[in-house]
């Protein structure tokens, strides 16, 4: 599923280091039309719902190295979708 990713242009070379993490790929780049401190990564998702439109990845640091924590995903009118979880078959 393709998402945006707005990352602040501070920090655009460490994304570099956790882009490996993510499951997903890169497929577009471009400057924001409303922030200019900012760009837009349009990434290709795998594990994104359907309805995605925008992502936020959650990072946490371990031993001194960024590690993704979370990824939240928010549909094209900005509310924000839960994860999916699927509920263990009762077995009879």
């Amino acid at each position: 599923m393709a998402t945006e990713l707005h990352i602040a242009n501070e920090v655009l070379d460490d994304f570099e280091a956790i882009r490996p993490m993510l499951n997903g790929r890169e497929t577009g780049r471009r400057a924001s039309a409303t922030c200019d401190a900012c760009t837009i990564l349009d990434m290709e998702m795998s594990d994104a719902p359907d309805q995605a439109a925008t992502m936020e990845v959650i990072l946490r640091e371990v031993n001194g190295q960024p590690e993704v924590d979370e990824i939240h995903y928010w549909d094209k009118h900005g509310i924000f979708l839960a994860p999916v979880v699927p509920f263990p078959r009762k077995v009879s």
